[in-house]
């Protein structure tokens, strides 16, 4: 009997460059001096292929987490072809290729869940993590077993009752998911695992509804910032001072919290970052109330590349104790971590900045989202009525 010859390794296709420019990994299988090559359903850059030992590179975490993905399915194929050898049955080209075609069949929630984790190694924001793990739980308990071909229109509209009727949902609550369901589609559909004619949201509509915002005056910034808080509640002293460094920068928590002296400029004083979030690098120039926090916790800190400046606490935390805070004022509205940065672009909108310079402080993608806090405060209103009243007066 002839002794079985096979071998497996992974191999970049360059003749099949996609548009945007990534290449597709295959599986290239030998048995018994045949070959075939099997498609893995991921996607490279070049640059992440050594070319050397025609391998993959494994020089990022994202790397690595696919790179075992791949080693795991292979050892999963000698596995079998190894015990259907000493079963006594039949190894062939089309039998070993058969295995990896139906490995490489990745099911829509596991996609989900590979989409998470390579979200999480990309350190996207914690929370924005937990809305996407949240989405799946509830897509599970709605639909335990979909698959690619249940992503429908009918299965969104569906999906959507189920969030409305049996789960309690708003509005807002559902567009959350929506948005966190669409997001993962659309990675599907550039990854070739789904049509582009395919997407389902293309004719569902998600809705919200506008958001109530309070934000705050500045007056009441001031009334937080005049509040006296004993030296022995050093924590609410911190809690107080995160508040308030979010009103002067506009920085969101998770940048807060990532602050550091690499971050700090001097002539003239300014933070310069790229937000976690959007990726986009902010150039801040810093109020002297901003510059007094600082100075606050950096004077007894080395200045040591990538320390962290500012006191750490998770939001959950901070928010929690900020309620403490506020209750110590006579401010009313509901505030979070997130308010003081509402605070800071509203109060930009009132000191008549325009609505680029606000995008580039705020580190938005586009002056859309900026818009948001370009509303009317009524106070203004009431004040333009009474000039327009004047001039009615002036004129008779």
């Amino acid at each position: 009997m002839k002794k079985l010859s096979l071998n497996i390794k992974i191999v970049i296709r360059p003749d099949k460059q996609r548009k945007n420019g990534d290449y597709p990994l295959y599986y290239s299988v030998r048995i018994q001096g045949a070959t075939n090559r099997v498609a893995t359903g991921k996607y490279i850059r070049a640059s992440d292929w050594d070319i050397k030992n025609g391998c993959l590179k494994t020089n990022t975490k994202a790397n690595q987490l696919l790179s075992k993905l791949l080693t795991d399915n292979m050892n999963s194929w000698w596995e079998t072809m190894y015990q259907l050898e000493a079963d006594g049955k039949p190894v062939t080209l089309q039998v070993a290729t058969a295995f990896l075609k139906d490995e490489a069949k990745q099911t829509f929630y596991e996609f989900f869940e590979d989409e998470i984790n390579i979200w999480a190694i990309e350190d996207k924001v914690e929370n924005t993590i937990k809305s996407y793990r949240s989405t799946l739980n509830v897509l599970r308990e709605f639909a335990p077993k979909a698959t690619f071909g249940d992503l429908t229109y009918s299965f969104i509209q569906q999906f959507d009752l189920h969030m409305s009727q049996k789960r309690g949902n708003t509005v807002n609550g559902r567009w959350g998911r929506h948005k966190c369901l669409r997001a993962v589609i659309r990675e599907a559909i550039k990854k070739g695992l789904m049509k582009e004619g395919s997407n389902p949201y293309k004719f569902f509509s998600i809705k919200s509804t506008e958001s109530k915002r309070q934000p705050l005056t500045i007056a009441e910034i001031n009334e937080i910032k005049a509040l006296e808080i004993p030296e022995k509640n050093g924590f609410l002293n911190r809690v107080k001072d995160l508040f308030l460094l979010s009103a002067f920068t506009g920085l969101r928590y998770s940048d807060l919290m990532r602050l550091s002296f690499d971050h700090l400029k001097s002539d003239p004083d300014m933070i310069v970052m790229v937000m976690q979030k959007t990726q986009k690098e902010v150039t801040i120039p810093l109020l002297p109330d901003a510059k007094l926090i600082l100075e606050k916790y950096t004077k007894h800190k080395i200045k040591t590349p990538g320390l962290t400046i500012m006191p750490q606490m998770t939001n959950q935390v901070l928010n929690r104790e900020l309620k403490v805070l506020i209750g110590k004022t006579g401010i009313t509205k509901h505030v979070t971590c997130h308010t003081a940065r509402h605070a800071f672009a509203t109060t930009l909108v009132q000191s008549n900045v325009n609505l680029i310079e606000i995008r580039d402080l705020l580190g938005h993608k586009s002056v859309t989202q900026s818009q948001t806090y370009a509303k009317s405060v009524q106070s203004e209103l009431i004040n333009t009525m009474e000039k327009l009243a004047l001039k009615y007066g002036q004129a008779i």
